[in-house]
């Protein structure tokens, strides 16, 4: 299972964006070498980070290498600094809405660690710059705010590229979580696959579902926010997809229910021979839709 921690940067954010790395010194303008640098060494690829800037959550980051040496890299403006330093690449995503720490410190503090914390008891920060946090906190982050919604779809024909004279079903509705997780587990499939569903090219961003494959209530923390559990989808494609009118098979290709026409898939606009270029680490959540979801 992956390891969580939080980073506090500050006017250092920016840099670390643009270079998706997190840096640390390796010894302080004494000489000497401190927990909240040396912390850098313990990460592994896999593990995520949250990042705070003053006193905002901005973005949450997967690990990408574990740390190695570098020099301090010449973007960071910070001549005082010892050169020699630690260097860790990451995967950044940002928040669409930034979560201030006074909203969330009083239901984090009970789980903050006793030694190293980055919070104080009256919810300050700590002064440091990389601390561990657990799983605990880290959920409680990704499920604030949350609220289910109803998205009408009432599509205009064109935009979909429909058939002339055919419709979709403008009465269906479903229901999908907004909360911090699952906005952030959405732009990580953005990032991965690109702002639009893979099934309808539907490009419009407001419309788009991070569809799990694996459903979410059947997931571990990790598998939850797993990149390759999931597709951006349309809410049509979404809907046919959980009930598991459709699939894939492990070289990608779209597999269709006896229980679904191709007039369906057609008037969905989706084409019955789509293929998609999914990675050995899909497989595994592919074949649980196969075996649990899948409609034959």
């Amino acid at each position: 299972m992956p390891r969580y921690f939080l980073v506090f940067q500050g006017d250092t954010y920016e840099e670390e964006k643009q270079l998706s790395c997190l840096w640390a010194p390796k010894k302080n303008k004494s000489g000497n070498e401190v927990h909240h640098h040396k912390r850098l060494i313990e990460v592994n690829e896999g593990d995520r980070v949250i990042h705070l800037v003053n006193r905002y959550i901005k973005a949450i980051s997967t690990v990408k290498s574990k740390a190695y040496d570098a020099e301090c890299p010449r973007e960071f403006k910070r001549a005082s600094w010892n050169r020699e330093g630690r260097k860790v690449d990451v995967e950044i995503i940002e928040l669409d809405d930034p979560i201030h720490v006074d909203d969330i410190i009083n239901k984090i503090k009970n789980n903050l660690p006793e030694k190293y914390s980055p919070f104080n008891s009256d919810g300050g920060g700590n002064q440091g710059y990389f601390f561990e946090i657990n799983a605990e906190i880290f959920n409680i982050i990704l499920n604030t705010d949350y609220e289910n919604e109803e998205i009408n779809l009432n599509y205009i024909e064109q935009s979909l590229n429909t058939p002339s004279g055919s419709s979709v079903n403008s009465k269906l509705k479903v229901n999908v979580r907004s909360s911090t997780w699952q906005k952030y587990f959405k732009n990580q499939l953005f990032k991965y696959w690109g702002v639009k569903c893979v099934l309808t090219d539907v490009q419009n961003k407001d419309l788009l579902i991070g569809a799990h494959i694996k459903p979410w209530s059947k997931c571990d923390d990790k598998e939850k926010i797993d990149v390759f559990n999931g597709l951006p989808l349309s809410p049509n494609a979404d809907k046919i997809f959980e009930l598991g009118l459709i699939s894939f098979d492990e070289n990608g290709k779209l597999i269709k229910s006896n229980k679904l026409s191709d007039e369906d898939l057609k008037k969905l606009n989706i084409n019955s021979d789509i293929k998609l270029d999914f990675k050995s680490d899909h497989f595994k959540y592919l074949k649980y839709h196969r075996l649990n979801k899948y409609k034959k």
